[in-house]
């Protein structure tokens, strides 16, 4: 799908100032300013960081292939090399790492294409919190031929790095999405973020951890309470001190005064934690299209090793696998591949859970073949090849 694609069937925000003039927004700026809390948080919540950092990690693996139209591999394809040598600071693995994270975090990667000349000679994830869109998204009638895409491809957005602020054209950005783009108004460039949508199961975790660490503080914390009736002797000061230190000190406490000493928070399980913290961690893994068998921290040892295997087994399947064809078709558009009738292909087969699948086919395969003896060789070979296409061999 080009750029020109992007724009078809879909509804675009229309704004009107009080001279009459109309404007259209493709991109809001709200769609990265409002990415630093997300960004912050997806580096700070424990659960997020472990949710996102599996999902980058698993993604990360995939291989890259080129086909040319006839679905043969391109060898040597400048194209995976440059997968392969993203640029001069990140591996391939490093840079869909960071891709996935922002796209975690933000909902939207932006990608700028480095080109010195025609050919593109490195690629940069931009970091979300420092792109400034202003006005460059607006235009002032809806995009429908070739040359207003390339008018529209040519305006620029405003990219800080390293103190310095530098020019990029809309041409050279290489956008990915988490969900879709186009999902609310001005958002033809942009996609939501998963994490506005558990920002109060998020919220709560936070809250979770405070309370779970005041909480394990005032367990080293005694209310001190008289049992008299208050007729008697008050406790003198350098008793009163004594007291205080050997109960700070865990010492043995060995007095005649009528008190008696309590914990503020003697029984943690009481108040249920954990139970509310694992509740709103499976919220968020669930908001990630994983289940708690991915993950060990939060399967509480429930889980058996056949659930896991499972569990990473379809997660890889349906999530992974979607996720990066998306990239590849994305980037396949941006290099022209797609009209030439070629492209990028990602794999995750090489991965031991996947190999563990293709056993599994192989095994079925040869289990059938053994079936077949009565059949005489043509009709064999033919059954064998409908056998494998079923198993997707």
């Amino acid at each position: 799908m080009g750029l020109l694609d992007l724009f078809k069937g879909k509804s675009i925000n229309v704004e009107r100032d009080r001279f009459g003039n109309f404007t259209y927004s493709f991109l809001e700026q709200n769609a990265f300013t409002n990415s630093a809390n997300n960004l912050q948080q997806s580096l700070t919540n424990p659960v997020l960081i472990a949710i996102i950092s599996l999902r980058c990690k698993i993604y990360s693996q995939m291989k890259i292939t080129h086909l040319n139209a006839s679905d043969k591999i391109i060898e040597n394809s400048p194209i995976v090399k440059l997968f392969n040598q993203p640029n001069y600071f990140q591996s391939k693995e490093d840079f869909f790492f960071q891709q996935m994270w922002f796209l975690s975090a933000n909902g939207t990667n932006l990608t700028y294409a480095v080109k010195p000349l025609s050919e593109v000679l490195s690629i940069y994830n931009l970091i979300p919190t420092d792109i400034e869109i202003n006005d460059t998204n607006k235009v002032k009638s809806f995009i429908y031929t070739k040359d207003e895409l390339r008018k529209y491809g040519d305006r620029k957005i405003k990219y800080s790095l390293d103190g310095q602020q530098f020019e990029i054209k809309i041409k050279d950005l290489i956008p990915t999405y988490d969900l879709a783009n186009g999902l609310t108004k001005n958002s033809l460039m942009s996609s939501p973020s998963r994490i506005n949508g558990i920002a109060k199961t998020l919220q709560n975790i936070e809250e979770n951890i405070l309370s779970k660490n005041v909480n394990l503080k005032m367990t080293q914390k005694y209310l001190m309470a008289s049992q008299g009736d208050g007729n008697e002797a008050q406790i003198q000061e350098k008793d009163r001190e004594s007291i205080f230190q050997k109960i700070a000190r865990k010492s043995l406490l060995i007095t005649n005064a009528n008190i008696k000493a309590q914990h503020l928070v003697s029984d943690m399980k009481r108040l249920y934690l954990d139970e509310q913290f694992s509740s709103d961690a499976l919220t968020c893994l669930n908001a990630f299209d994983m289940n708690r068998d991915i993950i060990n921290y939060f399967s509480n040892g429930a889980s058996t090793y056949e659930n896991k295997e499972k569990a990473m087994l379809d997660y890889v399947q349906n999530s992974i696998q979607s996720d990066a064809d998306n990239t590849m078709n994305s980037f396949a558009s941006a290099f022209g591949l797609i009209d030439k009738g070629e492209k990028l292909k990602a794999s995750y087969a090489h991965l031991p859970v996947m190999q563990m699948v293709m056993k599994t086919k192989i095994d079925t395969l040869q289990a059938y073949i053994n079936t077949l003896n009565d059949y005489d060789v043509k009709q064999k070979l033919i059954l064998i090849d409908e056998f494998k296409l079923k198993l997707g061999l």
